[in-house]
């Protein structure tokens, strides 16, 4: 009876704050051709009780300003909705020493435990009423700073991810293809950004570009998608390092699949194993091999204390002897992939695996959600969506399925284009009411309960 009591007031905290009011949230939309092409768009709910009469998105906090909106929303009605904006993003700059070049030279940052807002707000009003007020904002410390999340073992946690975390472009008029514009590209950010917005999970796919140049073998190693060649991965790598040295955060980094020039080059797989060791050596957690640790068991303080914040994921099977034994890598985590499932499949596969019953697939141990559709997926519908038109069908309805209690089953969810939802911001609010379950279970006075 005590559990079952529990479980409801774990859902009850979980829910109880989205639906007592009508929560407004930013997004970046992906209609545009290009980052700074992309508008805001606002969104509501869900089941707002009473929706908003009107919304306004500012450059400044409407809260402390007098600036009327640059742009006014009205005859709002649904319970749950979405609408885009005229307004751009343009160029983002990254405050207190967060954008890439500064952090390059920079010995540290601002510190922002609650995140910090970029000059885009929204607000919403009943008449002249202002009721809640939301803005587009870098995390970059958001995990340090939950406390009692801190101690729970990683697999407790709810970790915000990215899919093809590498295939992005940073220069759209130096790139000439196509394909890779609209069927390749999976993030609007470069992994830097998306570790500053508060991704805390990248998903890897590497491949080996064995040239006839005279490349150094690190220059070899490239990020993939599709079995197409996106970005070196020594940056990736750089970034990777360099934020957790700045932000005192934990990254778990997936090197999930190795679809070109490594089939039968055990050789190759040494050659990347020694660029990440290389890269990311000081700060990759080293487990204990001889007791075959999990390395989901292991928290955030655990990593934090040793200094090493970086988890790396890695199909050791495939390295030759003796770097198969490497303390760097640990196992990977059970993965799942909505990849070739419409979206009533998805919802289907979403409360199998969310809903974590004891024979279900979710075992005790990490595990990774892909919430994404494939090429071959959309090919299935006689229609070749490019990926943000992939991305728009799925991530709005997978972001509203976890906003329920499915969310606290959550471990690792990972999305092409993550900046078309709020899931950093869902995944820091799940944490913290997990959290304040776990250092409060033994204090809860049930008695309230049964009267």
């Amino acid at each position: 009876m005590r559990k079952i009591l529990l479980m409801w007031l774990q859902c009850h905290l979980l829910v109880a704050p989205l639906s007592a009011n009508c929560p407004i949230f930013l997004t970046i939309s992906l209609a545009g051709k290009t980052l700074h092409d992309a508008c805001l768009e606002i969104n509501w709910g869900p089941d707002c009780y009473a929706p908003p009469e009107w919304i306004g998105i500012y450059r400044e906090d409407p809260s402390v300003s007098n600036l009327a909106p640059e742009v006014h929303i009205s005859g709002i009605q649904n319970r749950t909705g979405k609408r885009q904006t005229p307004f751009k993003l343009g160029k983002l700059h990254f405050p207190g020493g967060w954008d890439r070049h500064d952090a390059e030279q920079a010995v540290s940052a601002t510190d922002y435990p609650k995140g910090k807002c970029l000059p885009y707000y929204a607000a919403s009003y009943n008449g002249t009423e202002l009721l809640t007020i939301d803005c587009l904002k870098i995390q970059p410390n958001w995990l340090a700073h939950l406390k009692d999340a801190a101690a729970m073992p990683l697999k407790r946690l709810f970790l915000p991810g990215t899919h093809a975390s590498g295939a992005f472009i940073t220069n759209y008029n130096k790139t000439k293809s196509l394909l890779v514009k609209d069927y390749l590209v999976a993030q609007h950010f470069d992994v830097w950004s998306q570790l500053v917005f508060g991704i805390r999970y990248l998903d890897l796919s590497v491949g080996y570009r064995n040239t006839d140049s005279k490349d150094i073998e690190v220059d070899k190693f490239w990020v993939v998608n599709e079995n197409m060649f996106i970005n070196p991965l020594a940056g990736v790598l750089r970034d990777v390092r360099r934020f957790v040295e700045l932000s005192d955060e934990v990254v778990v980094l997936d090197f999930s699949s190795f679809p070109i020039g490594f089939y039968k080059h055990p050789e190759v797989y040494s050659g990347l194993f020694q660029l990440i060791r290389q890269e990311l050596g000081d700060v990759a957690y080293e487990r204990n091999v001889t007791s075959n640790e999990h390395c989901a068991d292991r928290s955030f303080e655990d990593l934090r204390l040793v200094g090493r914040q970086v988890l790396l994921l890695f199909p050791t099977q495939e390295l030759p002897h003796p770097e198969n034994e490497s303390v760097l890598l640990c196992p990977p985590w059970q993965r799942f992939s909505t990849s070739y499932m419409n979206i009533s499949q998805t919802l289907d596969y979403m409360r199998l695996l969310f809903s974590k019953r004891p024979e279900g697939p979710v075992q005790d141990d990490g595990w990774i959600f892909h919430a994404v559709k494939s090429i071959e997926q959309a090919l299935n519908n006689n229609k070749l969506l490019t990926a943000k038109e992939r991305a728009a069908l799925i991530n709005p309805k997978v972001n509203l399925w976890l906003t329920g209690p499915w969310g606290f089953n959550a471990n690792v969810v990972a999305m092409d284009y993550f900046s078309n939802t709020n899931l950093v911001d869902l995944a820091i609010h799940v944490n913290a009411h997990k959290a304040f379950l776990a250092s409060n279970q033994k204090f809860i006075n049930l008695e309230i309960l049964s009267r």
